[in-house]
């Protein structure tokens, strides 16, 4: 009840990355990251997702942790996106709803439902968006409730680059944790794959993040 109330307090205070934008119908997008933390850690992160309609994107998200003697464990959801009429308000609502499981050491089915904000913003001239981005990963087992919610600010400076911070916030029964992670996205040609590089920060620790962003 409590991981519950939080996150419902935090999505009604702001209204409701970019979730709240679907595909549009018959374009995809598709980013891959990996994390390389101080002490060692190796974690990889898939992100995919299709427009099958104006009104509906499905995708696929997995998180891996590729550390090294642990390799294997993580977890993975297909989901679906549909948007929440907003008429004519200068922002943009949708609704998520999911499946997936976590797997290696443990095996536990989880059921995802989120909830994003988006709009477009203007700072010193340049255009960018800001995203709210809450989710709950429900354990189907015996595992852990995961309230999750994810704040975006990303500023287009030109043709090549944008800059992007965004706060990773995650929240158990048990514990909770706040990740600050500031980067750059730089792409070479409107067709070709942009290029993540950025720095995650947690509780005094941090890590270098690369990664690759393709649309089709």
């Amino acid at each position: 009840m409590r991981l519950f109330t939080l996150i419902m307090a935090l999505l009604l205070a702001g209204t409701a990355h970019a979730g709240a934008w679907l595909r549009a119908e018959g374009t995809g997008f598709l980013a891959y990251s990996t994390t390389f933390e101080e002490d060692g850690a190796l974690n990889g992160s898939f992100y995919g997702e299709y427009g099958v309609r104006p009104k509906l994107t499905l995708g696929l998200k997995a998180d891996i942790d590729m550390t090294v003697g642990r390799a294997g464990n993580g977890s993975a959801f297909v989901f679906a996106r549909k948007p929440i009429q907003t008429r004519d308000r200068p922002f943009r609502l949708a609704y998520e709803v999911g499946i997936g499981s976590t797997f290696g050491q443990s095996s536990d089915m989880l059921l995802l439902t989120g909830l994003s904000y988006g709009r477009g913003i203007k700072i010193a001239g340049k255009h960018g968006w800001f995203a709210l981005d809450g989710s709950v990963e429900w354990s189907l087992g015996d595992g852990t409730d995961t309230g999750k919610l994810d704040t975006t600010v990303g500023l287009t400076l030109n043709d090549r680059f944008k800059v992007m911070v965004q706060v990773f916030h995650s929240l158990t029964d048990t514990a909770s944790t706040t990740t600050l992670a500031p980067s750059v996205i730089w792409q070479r040609k409107p067709d070709r794959p942009s290029y993540q590089i950025g720095l995650e920060a947690e509780e005094g620790a941090v890590a270098l993040k690369l990664g690759i962003w393709q649309t089709f």
